[in-house]
């Protein structure tokens, strides 16, 4: 063994990652809590909320708890997807206007898939250039501090938009594997509740 190492002679281990499509899409807060409440079952994976962000929280919107407070501050979608040893995987990043990543919606078994392809499509397409310098500002060490598997609802109450969730309970075994994964990836655990 030590004489291949001083020659040179032997085999690197090449591991293959897997690639990451992404697309990406403008959109208003208001029209994304709208997009979100016919979505069914979704795996909602908040990231640190800046301080800064709860003083720029666009008037009219709402959230039920602190754990969506990010959602009020999307103002591009961008649709990630990619192949993994279980399958293909796919998920929507909410990032704010200054490029920062929010969160992730996890597709699930169970998601309504007629929603989740509206959600980008009644949004703004941007070129790939676009999310190309986007993502050279995101922060290479985000963490998402929850997993939630929730279902979003929106309301409308004395001229606001709210936005709340509860936990979704009846879900298959596909998506609890599917969220068993992502939690796992995450070093993460399932909040049994949007605002633990």
């Amino acid at each position: 063994m030590f004489s291949r190492l001083a020659t040179g002679k032997f085999h690197s281990l090449h591991v293959s990652v897997p690639a990451t499509r992404r697309r990406c899409w403008r959109v208003s807060p208001a029209m994304l809590l709208r997009y979100l409440s016919p979505l069914g079952s979704v795996l909602y994976l908040p990231m640190q909320l800046r301080a800064s962000a709860i003083e720029e929280i666009p008037r009219g919107l709402l959230v039920e708890n602190m754990q969506l407070a990010p959602l009020l501050q999307t103002h591009y979608l961008v649709a990630a997807s990619t192949i993994t040893s279980e399958g293909p995987r796919e998920w929507i990043e909410c990032v704010d206007r200054h490029g920062h990543l929010l969160a992730r919606l996890y597709l699930l078994p169970d998601t309504d898939y007629l929603a989740w392809d509206a959600l980008p499509a009644g949004a703004e397409a941007m070129t790939m250039s676009t999310t190309a310098s986007m993502q050279a500002r995101w922060p290479r060490n985000t963490r998402s501090v929850s997993a939630h598997l929730l279902r979003f609802h929106w309301r409308q109450l004395a001229g606001l938009d709210v936005l709340g969730a509860e936990v979704a309970t009846q879900v298959s075994i596909l998506s609890r594997h599917l969220v068993g994964q992502v939690v796992g990836a995450e070093a993460l655990s399932l909040q049994p509740t949007p605002d633990e």
